[in-house]
């Protein structure tokens, strides 16, 4: 009977899965017309665990329209993914007795793409799958093509996506059979993906084994062999080598002295391994010296590893001078290469020589976490507490010591008993604390840190030690699309733009949202001219009902004080601007005597003390900061950048962008070296880089994208201050400023022209000092010093360069200095930034519109110029040329040029990647017959409408800091007018924006293969 009963409950065992079926699981999976709303999802599908298909949930991802394998390449083509190779295609598999993982290798994601083109072979089959959010870590560039999230479905499940995955791979390629701990949503971009689903009945009579863990390695023939875990060494891929210099000697090298031959030394400088420049010994009196000796470094080979090689002679009364100097990358070494070059100095190649040997060999005991965006790379970093104690019979002493760790964020610190130090320097460098006695600083002592274990407590004299991991998260976010805050942003502005544009084009219906344009309005500088122009401009954009349609609006200079002004509101887009304007006016029509009045000047000198004391570096920008907020305010304001976010919450306002140029302090001017830095409420940071960090951690201090100590965010007047620095300029800056652009220019293009063609090793000779080279470099550095350099903490500090950064998409859209092919030299090795005005390079604040990652449609340009209503527009678009960016050509007629009207079109038909441009010049066109559009002036009214706009005695010229009553109101109507009366071109500029988004979309994204297996928001 036991028996009988047992075949019972086997027979209906093997009947459940097919009874469950029946009742609950439908033969084919359901398609839905439409995203379901959160509750119909949670209900229908996600609480009985039923699977569906949704139809036009996510067509309004710009990805659905882009995501091709030649976009891919561009935008993100240089970056390296973790990608998973098998013999077969079949990841995390069963092979006989063992289950088989992937190999895992780092590749350019171009070289995927390659293989999956057929330009290129590589053993076994190629899946980009790694899971724990692949997408924003090793692909960020992408992000802007899709929503951070899908709104319908995190309502249903309570909470933002755990992952963002990015799939990509050949045909072959198959995941086994698995079971996931989340609820999956997939978005096939291209291609297909199919799914073998079984229901949780069918859990029973799927066979379940245990089996010995192995992994797949890829050998260097291109076979695959399996390897048991126990086996593997579980550390990471070794990416760390041992460099191994050999300075051996150098041949016919020149005296520097007068009698003598020379007495010669070389340094090695390899900041990627080592803060300190080694040396050789000195070789006196010798033309042909014999060093022979050798230098260890650790190096990392995703890093841009160059190493410098300096020959120096001698001098005990003078500074020792330069003989030879070598660049070399060291990247170009092979793993168990030996390499013997001879670096040769003389155009002929015979005459100096200095000859070096190089050998890289693998290192296993050293693994190191890199993360990057592909041009910046972030490693791990050590943090080391140092305390002073009494000991013994020292009892009440009150010594004090210098205390030193070459290479760390902190530089040398005073300390004394009962005080504690802290040093922050990077975990794979070999450190040591050198302790020098004030009473006897010619004697220290030094402590080798490597052996001092991490989180020990080792009493050294009175001396204690306590090394410790530093921050692993990284407070600069190495990313070069918009960050999530500001995706999340355009959603929300997205649907007033919609709902502005459907009333002011007169639309049947709405636009759905992969139709909605992208629209900026881009301000130049020009001083008060500039803020004043602003304000009568958008004004003028609110009255047609066209400034909710803006999602973008970026300023420089003085444009940037109209917009920190009108944000302080955060609905100030929503209001008429009459109360703006007249407190406005109120400011430019008054007094500024009274800024420097002694009471003043006490106020400013105690709030510079306070933000020095904070621990700010003083510099005059500061000082010119507090001014130029008492110019344009009664009292001072407490507003901060941050604070703006409030405008920006339901998208109600467009999103405010300011623009500075990063410089060097010295030797360069600023065409030579300037870098665009953008700052929005929500980030701070250079697009050149990939670089960015929360905007109210400006000014705070960093090394190595970690937040090593914040300050108080500064008020928004001191941001104002560098915006419109006009003060760091060296005087070829000036002679440039005061000058006709076009010689600047041309040189600049030459510059560029020669940029992209820079190799290492590069061989630079040092010519004997001459008279005439002496007198030469004197006034290079008399032109090019900065006698009042601006200085904020540089958040980039410490940052090293990936090995082909030189390569990746954007930073070749923004390298335009001397230095771009010197990683060693750019910004990332200064301890400070030094930002500074924009019209020093261009007067524009388009720059950060052109990044393919904001996707903007058409800009407005306001132009406030004086010295030409093209003049600064053709320099951008001479820039865009040079550099790769998209920009319709900027080609004014001859009539054009002697007469401009009020408003101009610029698009390029063949690049539709290209935004329009409407561009509206300061210019006194209409105006002077018309008080209002289409209503003429009356004899009365004629002097109202002379503007007197001319480059030489205008009373708007960008150094007058007041303005009369009646200049105020001239000005002011003469913009809201230029705006007013080119409504007709608005509106087509805008249906031809609208008219640009449908076409991208009925082109939908080009041919390419597979581009994603599976996308889990």
């Amino acid at each position: 009977m036991a028996e009988a009963a047992l075949d019972a409950v086997q027979r209906e065992l093997r009947e459940f899965p097919a009874a469950v079926r029946e009742l609950n699981v439908p033969l084919a999976v359901p398609y839905l017309d439409q995203p379901p709303t959160p509750l119909h999802f949670y209900r229908d599908w996600v609480c009985p665990n039923r699977p569906c298909i949704i139809r036009r949930a996510l067509q309004h991802w710009p990805a659905l329209q882009k995501w091709s394998l030649p976009y891919l390449r561009a935008a993100a083509g240089s970056t390296e993914v973790s990608v998973a190779v098998t013999p077969d295609g079949y990841a995390d598999a069963v092979r006989g007795d063992r289950f088989v993982m992937p190999a895992e290798r780092r590749l350019p994601l171009s070289c995927v793409l390659d293989v999956l083109e057929g330009r290129a072979q590589h053993p076994g089959v190629l899946y980009v799958q790694k899971q724990c959010s692949n997408l924003p870590t090793e692909l960020p560039q992408l992000l802007s093509d899709l929503e951070p999230h899908v709104p319908w479905a995190s309502e249903a499940l309570g909470k933002m996506p755990d992952a963002v995955n990015f799939w990509l791979g050949e045909a072959a390629a198959v995941t086994s059979l698995h079971k996931d701990h989340y609820e999956n949503l997939y978005c096939v971009v291209s291609g297909e993906k199919h799914f073998l689903l079984h229901p949780p009945s069918d859990r029973p009579f799927i066979p379940y084994e245990m089996y010995t863990p192995a992994t797949y390695q890829l050998t260097e023939e291109g076979s695959f062999k399996m390897v048991d875990e126990e086996a593997m060494e579980k550390a990471k891929v070794p990416e760390t080598c041992l460099l191994t210099i050999r300075v051996l000697q150098a041949h016919g090298l020149p005296s520097k002295d007068l009698v003598t031959p020379p007495d010669c030394y070389v340094t090695l400088w390899l900041p990627t391994a080592s803060s300190h420049r080694l040396q050789t010994r000195t070789v006196n009196n010798s033309r042909n010296p014999i060093w022979n000796q050798s230098f260890r470094f650790r190096i990392h080979r995703q890093l841009k590893n160059v190493v410098q090689l300096q020959v120096f002679d001698q001098d005990l009364l003078t500074s020792d001078d330069p003989v030879l100097s070598v660049l070399y990358d060291v990247g170009t070494l092979r793993v168990g290469e030996f390499r013997h070059e001879r670096f040769l100095g003389s155009p002929q190649g015979e005459e100096q020589q200095l000859e070096v040997e190089f050998r890289l060999q693998s290192v296993t005991d050293c693994a190191e976490r890199l993360v990057s965006n592909g041009i910046l790379v972030a490693r791990e970093v050590s943090r080391l507490h140092v305390r002073l104690e009494e000991a013994g019979d020292q009892k009440g002493s009150e010594g004090r010591v210098q205390l030193v760790v070459p290479g760390s964020c902190e530089g040398p610190q005073e300390a004394s008993v009962g005080t504690a130090s802290r040093f922050h320097c990077l975990a794979c460098w070999e450190p040591e604390l050198s302790i020098h006695l004030q009473d006897a600083p010619q004697e220290q002592l030094k402590v080798p840190l490597r052996a001092l274990p991490s989180g020990q407590v080792e009493p050294l004299m009175r001396v204690e030690l306590k090394k410790e991991e530093g921050p692993k998260e990284l407070a600069v976010r190495l990313g070069c699309g918009p960050c999530a805050e500001e995706q999340a942003f355009l959603s929300r502005r997205k649907q007033v733009v919609a709902k502005a544009l459907k009333q002011a084009l007169r639309l049947d219906g709405d636009l759905p949202e992969d139709e909605i344009p992208v629209v900026a309005v881009m301000a130049t500088g020009g001083g008060i001219r500039a803020m004043t122009s602003l304000y009568g401009q958008l004004a003028g954009l609110r009255e047609l009902g066209l400034l909710d349609c803006v999602s973008y609006i970026t300023g420089a200079s003085g444009s940037t004080w109209a917009l920190a002004n009108l944000y302080e509101d955060p609905e100030w887009s929503q209001k008429d601007l009459a109360g703006p304007t007249e407190l406005l006016k109120t400011q430019v029509t008054k007094s500024k005597l009274g800024v420097l009045a002694p009471s003043q000047l006490r106020r400013y000198r105690q709030e510079l003390a306070k933000r020095a004391l904070l621990g700010h570096p003083a510099c005059f920008t500061n000082l010119w900061a507090l001014i130029n907020e008492a110019l344009l305010h009664d009292e001072p304001h407490d507003h901060k950048l941050s604070d703006q976010r409030a405008a920006l919450g339901r998208g109600q306002n467009p999103l405010p962008i300011y623009c500075a140029l990063n410089t060097k302090g010295r030797n360069l001017t600023t065409f030579e070296f300037g870098e665009w830095c953008e700052f929005s409420p929500y980030e701070v940071g250079f697009p050149k880089y990939g670089a960015f960090i929360p905007s109210e951690l400006f000014g705070s201090e960093f090394f190595m994208g970690r937040l090593i100590k914040q300050l108080p965010e500064s008020r928004i007047c001191f941001l104002e201050g560098i915006w419109s620095n006009l003060y760091a300029a060296n005087l070829q800056d000036s002679l440039y400023w005061a000058s006709e652009p076009s010689q600047f220019w041309d040189r600049w293009a030459q510059d560029q022209a020669s940029l992209d063609k820079e190799q290492v090793p590069l061989l630079k000779i040092e010519d004997p000092p001459t008279v005439a080279g002496r007198i030469a470099e004197f006034f290079t550095d008399l032109l090019t010093r900065r006698p009042l350099p601006q200085a904020t903490h540089n958040f980039l500090r410490g940052l090293h360069f990936h090995k082909d950064y030189f390569q990746h998409p954007h930073f070749s859209s923004w390298k335009a200095t001397k230095l771009d092919g010197l990683p060693n030299q750019l910004t990332p090795a200064e301890p400070h930034l030094c930002l500074l005005d924009v019209g020093y390079f261009i007067n524009t604040s388009c720059p950060p519109l052109l990044r393919p990652t904001r996707d903007v449609d058409l800009i407005l340009s306001l132009d406030y110029n004086l010295h030409g209503a093209f003049q600064q527009l053709q320099l951008l678009g001479r820039f865009c040329q040079e550099q790769g960016i998209p920009f319709p050509p900027i080609s004014p007629s001859p009539e054009e040029q002697q007469q401009p009207r009020e408003c101009h079109l610029f698009l390029d038909p063949d690049r539709p990647e290209a935004p329009a441009v409407l561009h509206f010049p300061l210019v006194n066109d209409s105006f002077r017959e018309h008080s209002a559009p289409g209503v003429r002036r009356t004899a009365e009214e004629k002097e109202a409408g002379e503007v007197n706009l001319s480059s030489s005695n205008s009373p708007y010229h960008y150094s007058k800091v007041t303005y009369s009553q009646e200049d105020m109101d001239k000005l002011l109507h003469l913009t809201h007018y230029n705006i007013c009366n080119n409504q007709e071109q608005l509106l087509a500029a805008l249906r031809e924006a609208v008219q640009r988004r449908r076409q991208r979309k009925q082109r939908g994204p080009s041919d390419g293969g597979t581009l994603a297996r599976g996308s889990s928001p």
